[in-house]
């Protein structure tokens, strides 16, 4: 028989387990930590009694201050059984340059475009997103050519690119798998990052082979 006290010491633990989850943040390579009050640690240095014994004038411990919400690329959620989440882009994010990655695919997707990865690498860190996809105004997704005049699907690898397309409205948080069946039903291929640094025209049959498949197919 389970009684109350059980059912509360096993909420207890629950709570617990989930206070031991966290995020792991990934940080624009061009933002440096800062002392948060340097220049009052400096004033306060400078104002030292000069007659004091050298002995006792130690240095002032300085706070860092944590990145700005616009330096944070976005994060991985780390459960506390180690289960690591899909990466999660920050909508706030402000790249610091725009050839700035804005998650993995967009990292993986200029590497690729630059000959130091192979297609396998991509596939398998596409399995692992989620993508926005541009709609309509009729909520449907948009079907523009791409620059090789092939009908593609419009979708941002994060929020950091919505601003290139003209769209309506973007539907958010779909996964490879989603992403397959809408390329699928209608019958077209995939623009990631339309006027990027690093956009890149992926078949959707090939794309549907891979994610159903589970590994990048073969040539």
């Amino acid at each position: 028989m389970t009684t109350a006290d059980d059912n509360s010491s096993a909420n207890e633990r629950q709570g617990d387990e989930a206070a031991d989850d966290q995020w792991v943040f990934l940080i624009d390579p061009a933002w440096r930590p800062q002392a948060a009050a340097e220049n009052g640690a400096e004033d306060a240095a400078g104002n030292a009694s000069s007659d004091a014994p050298e002995a006792t004038q130690e240095p002032a411990l300085q706070e860092i201050e944590g990145p700005p919400q616009e330096a944070i690329v976005g994060g991985w959620l780390v459960q506390a059984d180690g289960t690591v989440g899909r990466f999660r882009a920050n909508p706030g994010y402000q790249p610091s340059h725009p050839e700035s990655p804005t998650d993995p695919v967009d990292a993986t997707l200029q590497l690729l475009v630059r000959g130091e990865v192979d297609p396998d690498a991509l596939f398998a860190v596409i399995q692992e997103s989620v993508f926005d996809v541009a709609l309509g105004e009729d909520g449907k997704p948009i079907i523009a050519p791409a620059p090789d005049d092939v009908p593609s699907l419009l979708v941002s690898t994060a929020p950091a690119h919505r601003f290139r397309v003209h769209a309506d409205d973007w539907r958010a948080e779909v996964t490879a798998g989603e992403l397959s069946g809408l390329l699928q039903e209608y019958g077209v291929d995939v623009l990631f990052n339309p006027g990027g640094p690093a956009s890149v025209r992926l078949i959707g049959d090939v794309f549907a082979e891979y994610v159903t498949a589970g590994a990048a197919p073969t040539a």
